[in-house]
């Protein structure tokens, strides 16, 4: 997720979506756009899990466990060194409260049933994702075995069944995973963050993608190459809707929206 040392090229795309992105779905005229404002990004309504996950969530940052990291593509901005505390990734190397919260949100709002994660990290949201539909099976792949481990057993600690972790590269293990799904109804990118290899991702995807399939894309201002892997991404003709919320992108197929609509929201 996003670090808390950020780069000018951050700095001039947030004070852009500032005061361009739009606020609480105003002027959305797209109605399953404005549907997903009223219904996932600025719904109040709290589902009753969300006190046990950030629960769950609060023990990380009282964790002074030590794990060693192996970090493949861009890397951390800010943790360099390979033996990194608990509490400190949990601080500034994963989503915050309100973004994991979404991420449940718009799960459980398209009753996805099936769902990938690339980088899963210490595994928090891996947890929303999987509470956010108890009939769902979420496929999450690390390649770091430290963080691969200590989410796997934090999953187990929470007695969380429909969860599928693989330790593998992105490379290697996205292509075995979409050859025995049928269809993808939602896949969350968040690691190697690359032009090359994110575009790789977005392809290896679309052959699965279908008419309510959701693709989100993390920190698509982390670096200049992750904004125009997410400018080249939306103009895929196969995209209908896109919305940046600036700390992630997400890009929806539905064919009963005719014209595309890209849309940047304030959450």
């Amino acid at each position: 997720m996003f670090a808390l040392k950020i780069n000018r090229h951050q700095i001039v795309s947030y004070i852009k979506h500032f005061f361009i992105a739009k606020r609480k779905g105003h002027g959305v005229h797209s109605p399953f756009a404005y549907q997903l404002c009223e219904e996932v990004f600025y719904n109040n309504n709290v589902f009753y899990e969300f006190e046990y996950l950030n629960n769950i969530r609060n023990t990380l940052f009282k964790n002074h466990q030590k794990l060693v990291i192996e970090d493949f593509g861009a890397g951390s901005k800010l943790l360099k060194k390979s033996s990194r505390k608990i509490k400190s990734i949990a601080t500034i190397g994963i989503s915050t409260k309100h973004q994991s919260e979404i991420l449940y949100r718009l799960v459980n709002f398209l009753n996805c049933a099936n769902a990938v994660e690339l980088g899963t990290s210490l595994g928090i949201n891996t947890l929303y994702l999987a509470k956010a539909n108890s009939k769902s099976s979420i496929i999450t792949i690390e390649g770091s075995m430290a963080l691969f481990e200590f989410a796997r057993q934090l999953s187990e600690n929470y007695n969380f069944k429909n969860i599928q972790f693989i330790h593998d590269n992105f490379d290697s293990a996205l292509p075995k995973v979409l050859n025995i799904l049928n269809k993808l109804d939602f896949i969350y990118i968040d690691g190697n963050h690359t032009y090359e290899a994110t575009i790789k991702y977005f392809n290896l995807a679309l052959t699965k993608k279908h008419n309510n399939s959701v693709f989100i894309f993390d920190d698509i201002y982390w670096n200049k190459e992750m904004t125009q892997a997410w400018n080249k991404i939306v103009q895929n003709d196969s995209v209908t809707l896109s919305i940046d919320t600036f700390y992630f992108g997400m890009v929806f197929f539905k064919n009963e929206i005719k014209e595309k609509f890209h849309l940047k929201l304030y959450i």
